[in-house]
Parts: C-alpha cells; structure tokens; sequence
C-alpha cells in the first residue's frame, strides 16, 4: 500500500520532508552567512593580495552553494518528475508551505544551469576562446571590459548578481525566499513535524 495520500503525503511522513528541506534552508543560510563575513573581511586588503583572492574564492564558493541548496529545494517544491506521486508531493508541500508559483526558487535557468554544469562547461570548453579568462571574480558589475574577459564564476557584490558561464542570477530575492521557507519550515519541524493544513 503507498504512503502517500491523496494529498501528497502520508501526515505521518511530512516531517521527513521539512527535515530534508531544512538541512537545504539551513546550509544555505550558514553559506550566506560566511559569504557576509567574507565580504566584510575581504574589504581589510588589498584587491592583489592573496588574502583578499582567498576571500574571494570563499565568497563565490559560498554563493554557489546557495544556489546549489535554493535547486534542492526547487526540486521539492516542483519535481521535475511528471508522476502523479511526485507531483502530488510537490504540490502538497507548496501549499502547506505557502509557497507560489511566482517564488523565485522556481527559477528552472538557475536549477538548470548547475544540475548540467558539466553539459555547459563542456560546450564552453569546446570553442577556443580568445581574451582573458577569470576564474574567479569578485566586485562591482562595471563595464565590459575593452579585451574580451570569460568568467568562470562571479559575484556582483553592487548587484548582488551570481554569474556562472555567462549565465547571470539576481541572488537576494532567492536569499529572502530561503529564509522566509527557513522560518516556515522551523515552525512546521516545531510543531510535530506537520505541515499546516491547506
């Protein structure tokens, strides 16, 4: 017999699913807060020095885990999977959670563009490419540069913009919606392990 009811899960295994979700929110939400801390100690050198490019590796690595955790939960709330079971799930869980379809960690370009990283590092690596390549880039947005530049990965800290292989993601709206997800998961984990009732 399945375990999943008509609504999507069995009430009794909903706490599995805010625990999965809260070890995502919560990882999330430590990366952001060791990026914080990197930006602000990043800022005490100078943009040469090998401290500051150990900041700035942090940073973008922090920020890749981020977006790494904002897919996880993504694919909770909406299964890429068409089975009525997982469908039935995801939809149980977005309701429960308050959850809508206009949130920003429905964003399918920034689940996409990291679940096949290696699909699109392979078709960039494919082309020769003439310019400067820069693996790792931390600052302000600016102007495009005069000689052709490739980022690998980068942090707009002005914008809060995440880019990976060209591919750009506005970060702080993805960031509120963990941490509003976060706090709604705590108090569901707090209450039984039950999500709300639709």
């Amino acid at each position: 017999m399945s375990q999943h009811s008509a609504t999507g899960i069995w009430p009794l295994h909903e706490a599995f699913y805010i625990e999965a979700m809260l070890f995502n929110t919560a990882s999330a939400l430590d990366s952001a807060s060791s990026v914080q801390a990197a930006l602000e100690a990043g800022g005490l050198y100078s943009p040469d020095s090998s401290e500051w490019q150990e900041s700035a590796l942090a940073i973008v690595n922090g920020v890749q885990v981020i977006a790494l955790q904002a897919g996880a939960v993504s694919r909770y709330l909406w299964p890429s999977s068409k089975k009525p079971l997982h469908l039935a799930r995801g939809e149980r869980l977005r309701v429960g959670l308050g959850v809508r379809d206009d949130s920003s960690l429905y964003n399918r370009d920034l689940r996409n563009a990291l679940e096949h990283f290696d699909e699109r590092l392979d078709a960039f690596c494919e082309n020769l490419i003439a310019g400067r390549i820069l693996p790792t880039y931390v600052g302000p947005l600016g102007e495009e540069p005069e000689v052709p530049t490739f980022l690998f990965r980068a942090y707009y800290t002005d914008v809060g913009v995440f880019e990976v292989i060209g591919k750009r993601f506005e970060m702080t709206p993805i960031l509120d919606a963990i941490r509003d997800l976060h706090d709604r998961l705590v108090k569901c984990s707090s209450n039984g392990g039950r999500l709300p009732d639709a």
